[in-house]
């Protein structure tokens, strides 16, 4: 992982034509400003994560349609990655346990200056 240091105002070009700057920054918080061609996708990591979920369901639904319009008598599975004994569709498993409370984000953020 490369690590820059900018100031707000500041840029970063990334290839040809893609642009991140440095709008504001603030207490816990960073505003970047992207400029990038159409042709290129700009998401958010957990926006980017979901539709690779969805996509990758969408293609085990399909196989599994194939398969069965070809006369197959189960779905077929496809070999894919580490979780590939995981069927989309059929419930996980949920942990035992909750997960411990978040600690609350104030505890971590520096005093504001006063107006």
């Amino acid at each position: 992982m490369l690590v820059l240091t900018r100031r707000p105002g500041e840029s970063i070009i990334i290839g040809n034509g893609i642009k991140l700057t440095v709008v504001n920054v603030g207490p816990g918080r960073v505003k970047i400003g992207i400029e990038a061609p159409p042709s290129v996708r700009v998401d958010r990591a957990e926006v980017h994560s979901r539709i690779q979920q969805e996509q990758a369901t969408d293609v085990l639904a399909a196989v599994s349609a194939n398969a069965l319009a070809a006369g197959a008598d189960q779905p077929t599975m496809v070999n894919a990655g580490p979780d590939t004994n995981v069927i989309a569709g059929e419930p996980t498993e949920q942990p035992a346990t909750p997960p411990a409370p978040a600690q609350r984000l104030s505890e971590f953020r520096a005093n504001r200056k006063p107006r």
